[in-house]
């Protein structure tokens, strides 16, 4: 009876271990460098994206032209009218620092510069909410 449980139960983590890495790889090939991404995007690879090349790949019904609009003159930092790999890559790295900020904003309750363990299950609470509140409106 024991090995029969034992038996089953290594089953079940072998399959839940081949879900995760199979997941974990999907995410990655979701990823890609900046550099690919930058080149899928320079369709006349002149080095340099143009607004019109900006735009024509990243028309999604759910974001506006004006968003991309404003997305594509922050990364213009010359404002030449022009991205540049340079400038395409940087400001994905400034995106990821300011995302890290805002994330340590949210979880510092009281502004002190620390997280204490109560604020961060507080923060986690809070990030479980906004989940079951997205899954329920996408259903």
């Amino acid at each position: 009876m024991i090995s029969k449980t034992l038996k089953v139960s290594l089953v079940m983590i072998l399959l839940c271990s081949i879900s995760f890495v199979n997941a974990q790889e999907r995410q990655r090939e979701k990823k890609r460098n900046p550099e690919e991404l930058f080149k899928s995007l320079d369709t006349n690879a002149d080095g340099e994206l143009s607004l019109e090349e900006f735009t024509s790949k990243r028309r999604r019904e759910d974001i506006k032209a004006e968003a991309i609009n404003d997305r594509f003159k922050s990364l213009d930092n010359d404002m030449n009218g022009s991205v540049s790999m340079e400038e395409f890559a940087s400001r994905r790295e400034v995106s990821k620092e300011e995302r890290m900020q805002q994330r340590f904003a949210e979880m510092d309750g009281n502004g002190d510069g620390q997280v204490d363990i109560n604020e961060y299950k507080v923060f986690l609470e809070n990030v479980e909410k906004k989940g079951k509140k997205r899954m329920r409106r996408r259903h």
